[in-house]
């Protein structure tokens, strides 16, 4: 009999402790406030779509109420990756927001036009996209493609390095590339004197596109419906 309640004991014990665990694991999400974060990571077009005189993009974000935090991260000379400083280096600048806390939940990544002075073979564009994707991980990622026209070789770079995108992209599930080349080669006129940065109405479009994408984004990040999907679907998303 002694065995028998001590058996009792023990598995009313076990009860205890599990139902003791659930109310703590309860407790800390109750606790824990999830937010959810949107990063804009880019070069100088993305700071003059943030920049109040011309795309004044940030606020606009904000007044959507969908994301908790907007961050529009957009620095000179901006490479994907390569030796530069933290702050021209995107997968520098990704590691930083990483070893502060910051956890996007999904990321519009707007880089590549710096990153055509190094080179125009395929391999230097793959190991570039590769390595930022790589540490950007499983979430939502829209890539916004490149175009510079103010040299023939910028030209065809900005064509190699879109096909390369286009096609590291399909190994990613999580990832979407939108069409910016082509929106820009419609409308000339958006380009700057130096056919690289943008007129103001330039700027206010790319400030829209990112509003567009980020409003694809939320519905990504927090579904309306029972039907989750991981691909941005819009209508400049180049096709697979």
């Amino acid at each position: 009999m002694g065995h028998a309640l001590n058996l009792r004991v023990r598995r009313t014990l076990a009860i205890v402790a599990v139902a003791l665990i659930s109310c703590i694991f309860v407790g800390d999400a109750r606790a824990v406030e999830h937010t959810h974060t949107l990063l804009i990571l880019g070069d100088s077009i993305t700071w003059g779509a943030k920049y109040k005189g011309f795309g004044n993009v940030t606020p606009q974000l904000q007044a959507l109420g969908t994301f908790d935090k907007v961050i529009v991260d957009g620095a000179l000379s901006r490479n994907i990756s390569g030796p530069a400083s933290t702050l021209q280096n995107g997968v520098k600048t990704y590691a930083k927001y990483l070893k502060t806390k910051v956890r996007p939940s999904a990321v519009i990544v707007a880089l590549g036009s710096n990153d055509l002075r190094g080179s125009i073979k395929v391999r230097y564009y793959e190991n570039r996209i590769r390595k930022l994707l790589t540490l950007i991980g499983d979430i939502p990622v829209v890539w916004v493609n490149v175009s510079r026209i103010d040299s023939q070789y910028y030209i065809r770079a900005s064509q190699v390095f879109n096909r390369v995108l286009n096609r590291v992209a399909l190994d990613y599930p999580n990832v979407s590339v939108v069409d910016w080349y082509t929106m820009i080669s419609a409308k000339p006129k958006w380009f700057a004197f130096d056919k690289l940065h943008l007129q103001p109405v330039g700027y206010r479009a790319r400030a829209t596109l990112y509003i567009e994408i980020a409003q694809n984004l939320w519905n990504v990040v927090v579904p309306t419906t029972t039907t989750t999907t991981t691909t941005i679907v819009a209508a400049t998303t180049i096709p697979g």
